[in-house]
């Protein structure tokens, strides 16, 4: 089965009708979910999305977005392991200006070896970083 990490950014667009990456981010899931792809989402992104929704829509948006994300995401527990790469990585990529929200993106996705879902320019550039550091806790995917 194929499998697609999430970041924050495409999850927001689905389940906010008003953000001008909407319709894409619609048609994209559509996709994903007939190709039967196994979309992935750690839990600091499933918290950063329902953050955005109480900060910039309602709280029953918030509520709509979690509800919309248990139904179609698998969610992924940050361990001790996974946590201490995350914090390993933010430290040694002393330039940068990922947060641990990013580095945790990056992190799984190394883990469970499959690409990463962004809207963000600035991700794009960090993958090449990203790929060339060593995670020595993270030799073998679940």
């Amino acid at each position: 089965m194929k499998r697609l990490l999430l970041d924050a950014g495409p999850l927001i667009a689905l389940f906010h009708a008003k953000d001008r990456d909407h319709q894409v981010c619609l048609t994209g899931f559509q996709q994903l979910i007939a190709q039967k792809t196994e979309m992935l989402a750690p839990h600091p992104i499933v918290y950063e999305v329902h953050k955005w929704f109480m900060h910039n829509a309602a709280p029953r948006d918030a509520r709509k977005a979690l509800t919309g994300m248990e139904q179609s995401v698998r969610f992924l527990y940050v361990d001790d392991v996974i946590f201490q790469s995350v914090t390993h990585l933010q430290t040694s990529l002393i330039d940068w200006a990922g947060t641990l929200e990013d580095a945790t993106v990056a992190v799984m996705a190394l883990h469970y070896r499959c690409p990463v879902w962004t809207l963000k320019l600035a991700a794009a550039l960090t993958r090449i970083h990203v790929e060339t550091w060593s995670f020595q806790a993270l030799h073998s995917a679940p």
